[in-house]
């Protein structure tokens, strides 16, 4: 009985925490023509269906108008190449902040293995972008794995930069979509720790100590076998060793 109650509570936290980002689960890259926008939730998606070209840019910033028009004609050149990409910054500012984007406009090559070559201060005349994107780029050092979004790193530093915003998605989704009251979702905030401990308790006992306590009894049963065999051994050499008169 308490197993199944283990196992309903954990079901039940994992709907709740599922459900804000099952609309988000299917985002696509979208774009203008050619180039492609690349959000917070689609990059780690497409960042391996390259290679790709990315700018990160800003609508405010005056050299990222003016690499606009390079930009599009690069995505044409490139066209079956390799792909191109574009990041709001200001719009996508934690995929910002995962890509430790210092200025507008910054340029990378991504290659199909996702490592991250920066661009730098190069020139961006469409000639040498187009270059970089096709053989430049190899003899570039690709970024430390801790600057990479997609590595593991990069995705528990996702975590903690998305986590206010999971957190106002799922009271929303509380609140909105289910129509529960506040008091109820403060209720569960304080329980939800709870359950999570239930749960990890649960998972330790099925997995650890059950396991533990299997390979003592076998342990023993093993043990109670072999001084069993002994005896029996023992008890046949006493019949066959011949009585003295």
């Amino acid at each position: 009985m308490a197993k199944l109650a283990f196992l309903a509570a954990a079901c039940f936290l994992l709907v709740l925490l599922a459900a804000p980002h099952a609309s988000s689960a299917a985002a696509t890259a979208t774009g203008d023509g050619l180039v492609v926008e690349i959000t917070a939730k689609n990059y780690d998606t497409v960042v391996y269906e390259g290679p790709w070209m990315v700018v990160v840019s800003a609508n405010w910033c005056p050299h990222c108008k003016q690499l606009e028009p390079t930009w599009t004609r690069l995505a044409e050149r490139l066209e079956g190449k390799v792909r191109v990409g574009k990041i709001n910054g200001p719009e996508q500012e934690i995929l910002t902040r995962r890509l430790h984007v210092a200025g507008y406009p910054t340029i990378f090559h991504v290659d199909k293995q996702g490592k991250i070559r920066d661009y730098g201060e190069r020139s961006r005349e469409l000639e040498k972008l187009y270059l970089f994107a096709i053989s430049g780029h190899k003899s570039v050092e690709p970024l430390p794995w801790y600057h990479t979004p997609h590595s593991l790193f990069g995705q528990m530093v996702k975590a903690i930069l998305e986590l206010p915003q999971d957190l106002q998605e799922l009271y929303q989704f509380l609140s909105t979509d289910l129509g529960l009251s506040d008091v109820f979702i403060i209720f569960s905030g304080l329980v939800l720790p709870l359950i999570g401990g239930v749960f990890v308790i649960g998972l330790m006992d099925l997995i650890f100590v059950q396991m533990h306590c299997r390979s003592n009894a076998n342990a023993n049963s093993s043990a109670a076998a072999n001084q069993q065999q002994q005896q029996q051994q023992q008890q046949q050499a006493n019949r066959e060793r011949p009585h003295a008169d």
